[in-house]
């Protein structure tokens, strides 16, 4: 599969926002949704570290990063893969590629994500790559009317091996 990455740019905007609105209700911790308009407001506001996930020339995704500590060594990581790309292997083939380069170009020792317990799908593939289990934060989002538990995982660098 001929994944690579690139720094996301504001030519990226209209992709990240509509991938992200498609999830927000059921995927991710926050569900609002935004017009084109906010996120690019937000992005010019945030300067985020997000990176999109390249197949073939094509945006098919996107890595976030955030609460990177330089001192602590760690980083957090979340993906969106667009919904016309699900299922063909793709997230598993980005994670692990990626997460080699975020080892070496942020010399962390730890990263760490949070995934909605309802979220079974990128459980199960977490576990695949190496994830480990750290703990929960219970009835931490609520979604739908019903409360959720948001699952803590993480991969240390002397952990870590290409599944």
């Amino acid at each position: 599969m001929n994944i690579s990455f690139k720094r996301m740019n504001a030519n990226d905007l209209e992709f990240l926002n509509r991938v992200r609105n498609q999830y927000a209700n059921e995927y991710l911790h926050d569900s609002r949704t935004f017009t084109l308009e906010e996120t690019i407001s937000w992005y010019h506001k945030s300067n985020p570290d997000f990176w999109m996930i390249v197949l073939n020339g094509n945006n098919v995704g996107y890595f976030r990063l955030s609460n990177y500590s330089k001192e602590n060594k760690n980083i957090y990581i979340g993906a969106d893969i667009a919904p016309e790309y699900t299922g063909k292997g793709i997230a598993k083939e980005a994670y692990n590629k990626f997460i080699p380069h975020l080892f070496t170009i942020y010399n962390l020792n730890k990263v760490s994500l949070e995934v909605l317990e309802t979220n079974e799908r990128a459980i199960n593939l977490y576990n695949k790559i190496g994830f480990i289990y750290e703990g929960i934060k219970r009835e931490e989002i609520l979604k739908n009317g019903k409360w959720v538990n948001s699952i803590l995982m993480s991969i240390l660098k002397s952990e870590y091996k290409i599944n």
